[in-house]
């Protein structure tokens, strides 16, 4: 990006949904954050072109306002080429191979940083947020996925192919486990994430476990939100139901806690937002599962400081590299 330019473009591209806002070098925003709905093709897939379409206003929206708009910084919800801004594997839109950062770059004649959603709100936190002056955390969001990043020793730790950290997807239960957007079976993401919830909360109701959480839905699917709205009335079901998501979150997270020895995690994702009591709840549960006295004393677990660490975070990222 050239030196004089003081805005990017940042674009954060969910399962369901994608952020936009033009940012600047200080961390603030122009003309406010806006989204649109993933536009999905009849096979299920996102439509690339669709996401490049609904982009556009707001790229011409942005080349008008003063500051020097010097490229895009992006976001996905799945493994991304660093260097290409390929979209490798992205589970929830049904991508794989797809190459959208050259297509966005192409469409708009902008250099285009882009990377995996986690990583983009790892360095967000780390630059403007939750994680200022930690030099050991791990980002994780629960939200339509489950996964996270990493950030060790004072600097991002991507791995050896740049896909380090969707921890959602470890294998839980392989044979009697849930389909995966991966192409897997049994990913904790599978058990934990909101679409989980949200499954198991319309099993209780269907099997007949949860007359609240029936009344509650009155003949329509039932959605997370639902499922939280029934615990905070009593449901036992529903209580159960979200015990046991956040005792495989806390074990899950307190495994890498115990390998890694990190001072914090930081949460985020729809599911977190939603849900005041959520990162509490998480950061009791994790000291059930963490092996030495010193991690039990001084890890912290805390909500994302920022409306959207993912889209700050690919501002962070157009700012750095390009």
């Amino acid at each position: 990006m050239p030196g004089e330019a003081e805005l990017c473009l940042a674009i954060d591209i969910g399962g369901t949904k994608t952020a936009l806002a033009l940012i600047d070098r200080q961390g603030q925003v122009r003309d406010g954050i806006h989204t649109f709905p993933v536009p999905f093709q009849a096979d299920g897939s996102a439509s690339a072109q669709g996401l490049i379409d609904a982009i556009a206003p707001f790229v011409n929206r942005a080349r008008l306002l003063d500051g020097n708009l010097g490229g895009i910084g992006l976001s996905l919800c799945g493994n991304v080429h660093l260097l290409t801004g390929e979209a490798v594997l992205i589970p929830n839109l049904h991508w794989r191979r797809v190459p959208f950062g050259r297509m966005l770059s192409q469409a708009f004649g902008l250099p285009v940083a882009a990377a995996t959603d986690v990583r983009q709100a790892t360095l967000a936190e780390h630059t403007w947020g939750a994680a200022q002056g930690i030099r050991y955390f791990a980002w994780c969001t629960v939200g339509t996925g489950y996964g996270g990043y990493f950030f060790l020793d004072g600097k991002l730790y991507d791995g050896y192919h740049g896909y380090a950290g969707p921890f959602g997807h470890t294998t839980v239960d392989e044979i009697n486990g849930y389909p995966c957007g991966c192409g897997r079976r049994g990913c904790l993401e599978t058990f934990v994430a909101g679409p989980a919830i949200a499954r198991q909360g319309q099993a209780a109701v269907d099997q007949g476990r949860s007359p609240l959480l029936s009344e509650l839905a009155a003949g329509q699917p039932v959605t997370t939100a639902l499922v939280f709205q029934a615990r905070q009335a009593g449901d036992p079901e529903a209580r159960r139901i979200l015990e046991q998501v956040v005792r495989l979150i806390a074990i899950n997270l307190g495994g890498l806690v115990n390998t890694l020895d990190l001072q914090r995690i930081v949460l985020g994702g729809g599911v977190v937002n939603a849900n005041p009591d959520f990162v509490p709840w998480v950061d009791r549960k994790i000291r059930d599962y963490l092996m030495s006295e010193e991690s039990r004393r001084d890890l912290r677990v805390v909500k994302e400081s920022l409306p959207n660490s993912a889209l700050f975070g690919a501002a962070v990222d157009a700012f750095t590299r390009l």
